[in-house]
């Protein structure tokens, strides 16, 4: 006897929600219960009487490890009922996994019966992507995004119905009302992922027909295509309608019809014709004028402060909220007092309408004390940090005040004291005029009651069977003996929910019981009940989407594997160091039928690799004094700037893993460069490791002595040690050539210091690193030490040994956080065995924006005595220090300006014992001599440049995302004095020097 229970139903065809699973199941009980009425008569006892020796699965995947026998309601050994194999079939498809299920009785040898479950697996959306898109709009993102298909959803033909008239829409409102669209599936049958090719026959692209303004416009046919801009036989475009809409209504704005009423109403395509008409709806309204009476206020402001003129509406709404706006901008004038209404006069014939803002400005004021009074708890700072109220400064001449300031100040100090469990607190703001007897001064003072502060009496936990207390207890801000507040118990539920979420328990649920201990309001007794619910596990890890990119690339970067709990922390963590690659333009991440109720699911990760090859270019200019500019070259340079243009050819996913091949070009009036580099992350597999091989060669003339040409091939390898230390290892070999026609120095030097030089330097660098922000630091410390030895052993033509460290610190103070900030950099050469002189191009060299301030590019330090160039330095010591103001208010820029006082002392030093020696003299020594001419014929004592020239100077500090835009001015209060052999005259460097970069000093 075979008895068939069958429960069928498409993808679609039923719903989330309670009334959706009553009426699936009422369908499959009815259904059920007719077919086996019909199979089996009612005079017998059938199976019903008989047990299940035996359950079976027939179109099970093998590749699922999911155990199907936990979803049953029935096991071997039990009486066979329909009523069980109903509901059997009822909890296999409330998984999710299946478009169709049938159960079938076959008898036992013994006489009992086998119940075999028919499966067949539902098919899920991966990747989904469309060809045949015509050039221009719409994109392939906006076709794609039209599909609302989501990765890891259920594949249905109504999800891919709506997905092509979702596009079908998009294409017509670009111009394409006669696209088609087919699609093709292709099917992977272990994780039952499909992905979906969409393929478009866009058809060709509708022309304007008609535009046609209905009501009275005002205008001409002409004028109003000449507004709206859609000319008849243009091609359409998506845009044209909403830019047609603006465009009418700013015209009407500017004939003050403020209260005009413009719609589309039709946007009809004629097929013969393959044409659009445009249909516009217009309803003028009055004119509208608004007037400030009491007070000046430009056209501008009023437009910007009544939002008449952004909402086309005068309602009472709008114009209230423009009675705000212009109190609040009164108030942050000074005019603390202001008192603002307005009133309405609109004529019979509804052909104009006056709305008049009177204003009663009183008298300006200046605030002059802000106060804190009755604080306990928290220190004056602490509470000052949060308020926007700001007292009258040089720069805000009346301070920042409104009363919706203060009404944000009074929520922000009530809300940190009842975060602290301060739930009585109260907070009061008084404003006291004629502060001190000065009339127009104010004082504010908040004044706190902060009440009793409530407490944890007890905290416990129940209901975690899965998970010990231990584990999340670090996670949980409320302990015995805490603060309590309604903040930090909505902290803790949500700490404790992401910590079982992220352990595979999605349908975890937790109720919180808050009880006074003994009847006092402020000792709670707090119960955290938990309702863990089933763990769900990882059965499979799908990738898709790779086709140069090695698996095994992708695979040390996943943090989600087969079999692990199902956790939402691990599967975003491995998104971000998938992206961290640097090779996918997405990679998106689902878990397979996120709806369903399997108890171990597949997770799918979708890749697109990113375009390998990408050509880049730039133009941009360099300001500063010290230049090489045209042919009037001085030792100091000249004050002036440079174009500079750059370009950038990059490819990605070299050998299909995560490497980067560079080739980048710079031409500029200082520099020209070109540079080949290799880079390849996780040397040896080890996320800590980098590796880097470079190749440049460059041409410049920044040290306005010489130009010289390098040629330069380099390796590196950069280690992370933790989260502080860094150590590069590097090999260097270059060549630099001086071009003997450009050297500024005694013709009796020039055969030796241009004749070419091979430098081979192995080096280490190591850095510690612990500032808040690398771009724009405000507290922490970066320590650099770089250390090399070039070796005629090790390829070199000269033996020398270097040293370069800098330390720079950083420290915050005061309420409104200003900083100090200091930089110490010391450098070291010294030549050995047989070389007597570290050549030219390899000398330290200070001066300019990043360095000594009171010099300009490249100037400190010695000189030569026939020419007066500058030509370095064995030795270098620089130290600067800066005072970084908090931003002020101001305007059009707000708070993103500051400023920075700053003083920078140091020199270049011919030798290591001349720097030591230096570093005790505040003015250049034998200035007198250095400062006369020369006799003709004479030959004077050489000029001493070893002292600290010293500099003060002024800094502005835009602040961007990508770090402050900086402009300094330096004034040298000693500045060197040289003298000029060659045409027997003295000179001195630049008192001032202006400097314009991007980035911090240091």
């Amino acid at each position: 006897m075979l008895v068939r229970l069958r429960f069928w139903c498409r993808h679609g065809s039923w719903r989330r929600g309670a009334f959706a699973w009553l009426l699936a199941i009422a369908l499959a009980c009815a259904c059920s219960a007719r077919l086996v009425a019909q199979d089996i008569p009612a005079s017998t006892n059938g199976p019903a009487a008989k047990r299940i020796a035996e359950i079976r699965f027939r179109g099970a995947s093998l590749a699922s490890t999911d155990p199907l026998t936990e979803y049953l309601t029935v096991k071997v050994g039990d009486p066979f009922t329909r009523a069980a194999a109903s509901a059997s079939i009822k909890a296999l498809f409330a998984t999710g996994l299946f478009s169709d299920i049938s159960a079938e009785t076959d008898p036992a040898p013994n006489g009992d019966v086998v119940l075999t479950f028919a499966l067949q697996y539902r098919y899920f959306i991966g990747d989904v992507n469309l060809n045949g898109r015509p050039k221009g709009a719409p994109s392939l993102r906006q076709l794609l995004n039209a599909t609302k298909l989501e990765l890891g959803h259920a594949l249905t033909d109504t999800g891919i119905k709506q997905a092509i008239t979702q596009m079908t829409g998009v294409m017509e409102d670009n111009g394409y009302y006669e696209s088609s669209f087919t699609y093709t599936l292709k099917k992977h049958e272990d994780s039952r992922q499909a992905e979906v090719f969409f393929h478009l026959a866009p058809g060709p692209l509708a022309r304007v027909g008609k535009i046609e303004v209905h009501g009275e416009s005002g205008f001409t046919q002409e004028e109003v295509e000449s507004i709206t801009k859609i000319k008849p036989g243009a091609k359409v475009k998506a845009s044209d309608a909403t830019r047609a809409l603006e465009r009418l209504r700013k015209k009407y704005q500017k004939r003050d019809l403020l209260e005009a009423q413009v719609t589309l109403a039709r946007q009809s395509y004629n097929h013969d014709s393959d044409t659009v008409d445009f249909i516009f709806t217009v309803q003028r309204g009055p004119v509208v004028k608004i007037d400030v009476e009491g007070a000046k206020l430009s056209r501008g402001k009023i437009k910007r402060y009544v939002p008449v003129y952004e909402e086309n509406a005068a309602d009472d709404d709008l114009l209230n909220e423009g009675t705000r706006n212009l109190r609040d901008y009164y108030q942050s004038e000074g005019y603390f007092d202001v008192k603002v209404n307005y009133s309405r006069n609109r004529t019979l014939d509804n052909q104009k309408l006056d709305i008049v803002y009177n204003v009663d400005a009183g008298e300006r004021h200046s605030l002059q004390s802000v106060d804190v009074q009755g604080n306990k708890y928290f220190p004056k700072d602490t509470i000052r940090e949060r308020l926007s109220v700001q007292t009258a400064t040089m720069l805000l001449t009346h301070g920042k005040f409104s009363q919706a300031m203060l009404a944000r100040d009074v929520a922000a100090i009530t809300a940190l004291y009842k975060t602290n469990g301060f739930q009585d607190v109260s907070v009061k703001a008084d404003v006291e005029d004629n502060y001190r007897g000065k009339s127009g001064d104010l004082r504010i003072v908040f004044r706190i009651d902060e009440g009793e502060q409530s407490r944890v009496h007890t905290l416990t936990v129940i209901g975690n069977l899965a998970i010990p207390t231990a584990e999340f207890q670090p996670q949980l801000s409320l302990d015995e003996g805490q603060p309590y507040s309604e903040y930090a118990v909505a902290a803790d539920r949500d700490a404790i929910i992401s910590y079982y979420f992220n352990r595979g328990f999605p349908n975890m649920d937790m109720k919180i019981t808050t009880l006074p201990y003994s009847g006092d309001p402020h000792s709670m007794d707090l119960t955290y009940e938990i309702h863990e619910g089933t763990r769900v596990f990882v059965d499979r890890v799908y990738v898709y989407g790779l086709h140069y990119t090695r698996p095994g690339v992708v695979a040390k970067r996943m943090h989600v594997h087969d079999g692990d709990p199902l956790s939402q922390l691990d599967m975003l963590d491995t998104q971000r160091r998938l992206y961290d690659l640097g090779i996918f333009s997405e990679a998106n991440v689902a878990i397979q039928d996120p709806d369903g109720t399997a108890q171990r699911r597949n997770v799918i990760f979708q890749l697109d690799e990113a375009r390998r090859w990408t050509f880049n270019y730039g133009v941009g200019f360099e300001f500063a004094t010290g230049s090489s500019q045209g042919s009037s070259n001085t030792p100091n340079g000249t004050t002036g700037w440079s174009p500079r243009f750059s370009f950038e050819l990059t490819r990605l996913n070299v050998f299909g893993r995560d490497h980067t091949f560079v080739i980048k070009a710079r031409y500029g009036k200082l520099e020209q460069r070109g540079l080949v580099s290799y880079t390849a992350p996780r040397l040896f597999a080890k996320e800590n490791w980098r590796l880097s091989l470079t190749g440049f060669y460059d041409k410049s003339a920044d040290v306005l002595t010489f130009t010289s040409e390098r040629a330069e091939g380099s390796i590196q390898a950069e280690q992370v040690i933790s989260k502080t230390w860094t150590m590069l290892y590097r090999y260097s070999y270059r060549r630099v050539n001086v071009d003997p026609t450009t050297l500024q120095i005694d013709p009796a030097l020039i055969p030796l210091y241009s004749q070419p030089t091979r430098i081979g330097m192995p080096g280490v660098t190591v850095i510690y690193d612990r500032r808040d922000d690398p771009i724009d630091a405000h507290k922490g410390m970066y320590t650099t030490a770089d250390i090399g030895i070039a070796s005629t052993r090790l390829g070199s033509e000269e033996d020398f040994s270097r040293i370069l460290v800098q330390n720079s610190s950083y420290y915050q103070f005061g309420a409104k956080h200003w900083v100090f900030a200091r930089s110490l950099r010391i450098g070291l050469e010294s030549p050995y065995q047989n070389s007597t002189l570290v050549p030219l191009p390899e000398r330290f060299y200070a001066g300019g924006g990043n360095s000594l301030r009171g010099y300009s590019i490249n100037q400190a330090g010695p000189r030569d005595q026939f020419t007066g160039y500058p030509i370095g330095g064995n030795a270098l010591f620089v130290n600067s220090l800066e005072l970084r103001m908090p931003p002020p208010t101001l305007p059009f820029v707000d708070d993103n300006l500051s400023f920075v006082f700053f003083h920078d002392m140091g020199n270049v030093f011919d030798t290591v014992s001349h720097m030591w020696t230096g570093l005790g003299r505040l003015h250049q020594p034998t200035i007198a001599a250095c400062s006369q001419k020369p006799a003709d014929g004479s030959n004077p004592p050489p000029c001493d440049y070893g002292y600290l020239a010293q500099a003060v100077g002024l800094g502005i500090r835009y602040h961007t995302p990508v770090g402050p835009v900086r402009f300094d001015i330096g004034y040298a209060i000693n500045p060197t004095r040289y003298p000029i052999l060659n045409d027997n005259s003295t000179s001195s460097t630049t008192r001032v020097n202006v400097f314009f970069s991007i980035g911090q000093t240091f």
